[in-house]
């Protein structure tokens, strides 16, 4: 994976990586987060709290994190896919509409203090979906970050790092070694 990671002339451009805490145990999400060598987790649910995964509940995690020294921030209020205000949503579907979301002053505040934290710290944004393809980490978040020239990594449940090309093959069912995305 160190191809991913430097590029030839020394200059190293913005990552991010990407988890779901799913029905992981607090050992099993430690583990891939310090696999990783995660300094930083920014938690962006809606909602910081889980019935199925109570470490997973803010104040827990927190705790959980820090001894295992790595920073927790919740900045759900900011990049969370389920927004407040009703205007962020579909009027006939009610599903989150993320272009009025990304369009949104708190959330551009979120993007550029994420931004501003990849310049010195190795950051993971948390959401509760093991699967990145079908959450807002990914499409809303993760995306933004994309379009401000970030590269993202996913850590999947299983310990692999993927790049967004292999998230996507995988997707699609296409083998690893066809076609390259350009």
């Amino acid at each position: 994976m160190s191809q991913y990671l430097t590029m030839k002339d020394g200059f190293r451009p913005m990552q991010i990586y990407t988890i779901g805490h799913s029905n992981h145990t607090q050992e099993k999400l430690l583990n891939l987060l310090t696999q990783a060598g995660i300094e930083v987790l920014v938690d962006v649910r809606s909602n910081p709290n889980s019935r199925w995964a109570t470490f997973a509940n803010r104040d827990s995690l927190k705790e959980i994190l820090e001894s295992a020294r790595i920073q927790y921030i919740y900045l759900g209020d900011m990049l969370g896919g389920r927004p407040s205000d009703s205007d962020s949503y579909d009027q006939q579907t009610g599903k989150a509409d993320y272009q009025a979301i990304r369009e949104k002053e708190y959330f551009r505040r979120g993007i550029k203090r994420i931004l501003g934290g990849l310049r010195r710290y190795r950051v993971c944004i948390m959401c509760a979906e093991e699967d990145p393809t079908s959450c807002h980490r990914n499409l809303l978040v993760a995306e933004s970050l994309r379009q401000a020239g970030v590269i993202v990594f996913h850590i999947r449940g299983d310990g692999r790092i993927q790049t967004d090309e292999d998230l996507w093959k995988e997707k699609v069912g296409v083998a690893s070694n066809q076609y390259q995305l350009l």
